[in-house]
């Protein structure tokens, strides 16, 4: 794997004079190109600096990140390794426009009581493999991955771990944006998908719109949870927005937004669902043939961000219910062996679940648990 060279972001981060700089430096002489590529696309102009064991000449090279940059521009700095911990010392005083700096899993910690200087942003992530004092122990922030080791966050490290990486990208982002003082529009990319999935008449123009909002840098994936269905990468995407997703809905299919959480790079919707089950609805009943029921279900979509375009989105929604207002499931057909036990029904329902997610009513609570003791 080569050095990455340096390269200016080109995203909606840009600004009128240069990118904003991010220094990324790490034990290793080459460093993880997925990285680099996630914050040029992101909008950063990212450089590489190694740590080579570190030493006089790497502390020297630290005071001087700031020497080529303009008047009122500033810089993070984010650290692997023994790197971490050699700029977590340094940081402790005041570095020329160093506007935040992140530590991934610093070969040692500074002191508990540390403080470092009030316009600093500052995160670290500690591996759950490391001895630490626990985060709130800590007088600057701090977050603790119990499941994973060592270069967890690195792509290429044998330790990576997607779940911890991942979660760890999210707080650096927020941690750099902070830092650079930049907001950023999430919502945009998001409207835009849900414009070409829904508010298109012709399926084929539909799933073009809607892979056109998707990073074609990597393999987007969408997670339809409950049914499995949904696809990875471009290609299948669009088949399946095209021949599956689009042709299925309902004329009567409609979402009600109860509530839009826009995060670092996520966007979560929490949302009802209603439709009538007059055709065949690939995504959500496969291979059921219409029976005429109405549906109504809460539902969550999970999506992430990346510079302007989507990288995923999990759907998640309660398909037990779904089943029982479509005459798939009867609460009350509990399986004998369980009825011998006790069970009268089965912990599940139908479109109460929805109604109380719009129209919060104290006498829809707790009915299951009344049944399930024989009341």
């Amino acid at each position: 794997m080569s050095l990455p060279p340096t390269q200016s972001g080109t995203g909606f981060l840009s600004f009128n004079s240069m990118p904003p700089r991010i220094w990324i430096t790490a034990d290793d002489d080459m460093f993880d190109e997925v990285i680099f590529r996630y914050w040029r696309e992101e909008g950063y102009d990212v450089t590489y600096l190694p740590y080579s064991g570190g030493g006089k000449h790497y502390f020297a090279s630290l005071k001087t990140l700031h020497d080529d940059l303009e008047l009122g521009e500033t810089y993070a700095l984010i650290a692997y390794g023994g790197a971490a911990a050699a700029c977590l010392k340094a940081a402790i005083k005041p570095m020329p426009k160093l506007c935040a700096l992140v530590a991934y899993y610093p070969t040692s910690l500074p002191a508990p009581k540390t403080k470092y200087p009030a316009l600093l942003k500052v995160i670290v992530h500690i591996a759950g493999s490391q001895i630490s004092p626990a985060p709130e122990l800590l007088e600057y922030k701090s977050y603790r991955y119990e499941a994973a080791a060592e270069g967890f966050a690195e792509h290429n490290h044998p330790k990576f771990n997607a779940v911890e990486a991942g979660l760890a990208w999210s707080r650096t982002l927020g941690c750099v944006r902070r830092g650079f003082k930049r907001d950023v529009d999430l919502e945009g990319p998001w409207i835009e998908n849900l414009k070409g999935k829904f508010e298109s008449e012709i399926a084929s123009q539909g799933s073009l719109k809607t892979v056109k909002t998707m990073t074609t840098t990597a393999a987007p994936h969408v997670t339809l949870v409950p049914t499995l269905t949904g696809g990875i990468g471009i290609k299948n995407l669009e088949e399946f927005y095209r021949e599956f997703f689009i042709p299925s809905l309902v004329p009567d299919f409609n979402i009600r937004l109860v509530s839009r959480t826009i995060g670092v790079d996520r966007v979560v919707d929490e949302m009802v669902v209603s439709f009538t089950h007059t055709d065949e609805i690939d995504w959500i009943l496969p291979d059921v043939p219409p029976t005429g029921k109405p549906v109504e279900i809460a539902m969550v979509s999970i999506v992430g961000v990346r510079g302007e375009k989507l990288t995923h989105e999990h759907v998640y929604w309660d398909q037990a219910s779904v089943l029982v207002q479509v005459g798939l499931l009867d609460p009350n057909n509990a399986p004998n062996s369980m009825r011998a036990k006790g069970l009268k029904k089965l912990p599940v329902v139908g479109v109460e679940s929805a109604r109380q997610v719009l129209d919060v009513k104290k006498d829809r609570y707790n009915g299951l648990l009344e049944g399930l003791n024989g009341a």
